[in-house]
């Protein structure tokens, strides 16, 4: 399957990539890259390239279909040639993240009574902390992502239901 990568601004296709259980496999410009996965706790691994390990994180995918891969203090966005998710805004209620970041901490659960205004979660973001708050009075239907996940810019975070 070919992979489209977004590093620096500039489309990087890869050919005949594949990822089973603990490998990942493709082919760039002629060359063949093999890593294994060493270890994984949620978003983060550790990989082998045969040449010496290094830790990488993936993201949940954004509405665009794009997940943010960051591994050796870079970062490159991946998408699935050819392919998207639905927009954001079929999520009636839905609270976006405003920019990739983590999320750091959930100030309300699934079933929690809201004031317009109040804040839901936080999201890590810019080495700076950002209140996602509820854009009505209602109730936190669902929360979607956990404490330390990784999240790309325009996800839905939570749904309220007034």
């Amino acid at each position: 399957m070919d992979k489209s990568f977004l590093i620096n601004g500039k489309e990087v296709k890869v050919q005949d990539f594949k990822h089973a259980h603990d490998t990942v496999t493709f082919t760039f410009e002629g060359k063949n890259y093999f890593y294994s996965l060493i270890s994984r706790d949620g978003h983060e691994m550790i990989l082998d390239d045969r040449g010496g390990r290094f830790k990488a994180a993936v993201a949940h995918a954004n509405k665009e279909g794009e997940a943010m891969v960051i591994a050796a203090g870079k970062e490159a966005l991946v998408s699935e040639a050819g392919k998207k998710m639905k927009k954001a805004g079929a999520h009636a209620g839905g609270l976006t993240s405003p920019m990739p970041g983590k999320i750091f901490k959930i100030l309300k659960e699934a079933g929690s009574d809201v004031k317009k205004g109040e804040a839901i979660l936080i999201l890590e973001a810019m080495k700076m902390e950002h209140s996602i708050r509820s854009d009505k009075d209602g109730k936190v239907k669902k929360i979607f992502y956990q404490v330390g996940e990784l999240v790309q810019g325009g996800v839905v975070l939570a749904d309220v239901e007034s």
